[in-house]
């Protein structure tokens, strides 16, 4: 008779590192953020713990669920499964798998405030009451590559192929890629001037993006720069991970002549097709920001509804996340100088995760 084996939670150590890092790579559907190498660049920039679980049925693997540990100063501990800036949820073999995951979530989250659980898609086939409380986020879009860069031209919106054929446009344009980090400088000058001056949002400090190209494999990110006459107009970061191209950061002044963030995007998407990715993921947009969902639909993209489930843990209630409780602060940011932004701000993003 043959025996059947319980499936048990334990949170990784480094004798699960091996075995984690070789789930996630035989999966379709993982992201940049379910790496460890991830966890290292949050750990050195913001001081949040790596306290993933894994789903064991005996030694095998059959699922895993990030789990970040955040110390803010204000608010009180809680786990998160990504704090930025994309959804990661958990991965797994099973309906039996996922509940044993958030039932085990659920236990480690008595002891802090609460837990988050983003999922780039509802979560299904969950037991009652593991995750009481849901919440619809901002829309993913996502390009699907599979069928090829002249079909993925067609699917464009008509203004987005008249732009993208301007020869005089981009004959003005120098278009690269930073695969080790070089341009680093060029990059966060404008993003910096651009999140904080135009947004008003906190942009993260040089010394996360430096971990990044630390701690990932050379090309796992990739800066995407626009010259123009000797001046960059614009840059992407993006990450290269498993079977997605993803939109991180991305920093580009208006210029309705030569159009750079068109251009950008179309040398991402080239590239990124000829590498054989399946998917290009253009990122999170607000709900109610109508112009920029009007933007990335235009690229032939399909829509995702990210679901935030929030597990009480000392708080019973769902509590604001992190970038909708700084709305009163954003006019404030965009009237401080990029340099103070960047000397006093950005690094006091650890203290409020």
């Amino acid at each position: 008779m043959k025996t059947l084996k319980m499936i048990h939670v334990e949170t990784i150590d480094e004798t699960l590192r091996d075995r984690y890092t070789s789930y996630i790579a035989g999966r379709k559907d993982a992201r940049f953020g379910h790496d460890l190498a991830w966890g290292d660049v949050l750990r050195e920039t913001y001081g949040v713990e790596t306290r993933h679980l894994v789903a064991l049925e005996g030694e095998k693997v059959v699922g895993v669920c990030p789990f970040f540990l955040c110390k803010p100063l204000v608010g009180g501990a809680h786990y998160v499964t990504n704090p930025f800036p994309t959804y990661c949820g958990p991965l797994v073999d099973s309906a039996e798998a996922l509940n044993v995951l958030l039932r085990a979530a659920r236990e480690k989250t008595s002891s802090v405030d609460h837990a988050e659980v983003l999922s780039p898609v509802p979560l299904s086939e969950v037991e009652a009451g593991l995750l009481p409380f849901e919440e619809r986020l901002d829309y993913t879009y996502r390009l699907s590559l599979e069928n090829g860069i002249e079909t993925i031209f067609n699917s464009l919106d008509r203004d987005y192929k008249r732009i993208l054929r301007k020869s005089d446009a981009l004959n003005e344009m120098e278009l690269s890629v930073d695969t080790d980090g070089n341009r680093l400088d060029a990059f966060h000058k404008l993003y910096v001037s651009i999140y904080a001056g135009k947004h008003g949002f906190i942009p993260h400090g040089k010394k996360m993006f430096r971990k990044i190209f630390e701690f990932f494999p050379r090309g796992a990110a990739r800066i995407y720069l626009a010259k123009i006459h000797g001046n960059y107009v614009g840059a992407m970061f993006t990450f290269w991970t498993h079977n997605e191209v993803y939109y991180g950061w991305s920093a580009v002044l208006p210029d309705s002549a030569h159009h750079p963030t068109h251009f950008l995007i179309w040398k991402i998407i080239q590239d990124a097709a000829a590498e054989g990715y399946r998917w290009f993921n253009m990122g999170e947009a607000a709900r109610e920001h109508h112009g920029l969902n009007h933007f990335k639909r235009g690229w032939g993209t399909e829509v995702l509804e990210p679901c935030r489930y929030f597990v009480p843990g000392r708080s019973a209630e769902p509590s604001p996340r992190l970038f909708d409780r700084v709305n009163w602060t954003r006019k404030f940011i965009a009237k401080l100088p990029a340099g103070v932004v960047t000397a006093f701000l950005s690094p006091a993003i650890r203290f409020f995760l």
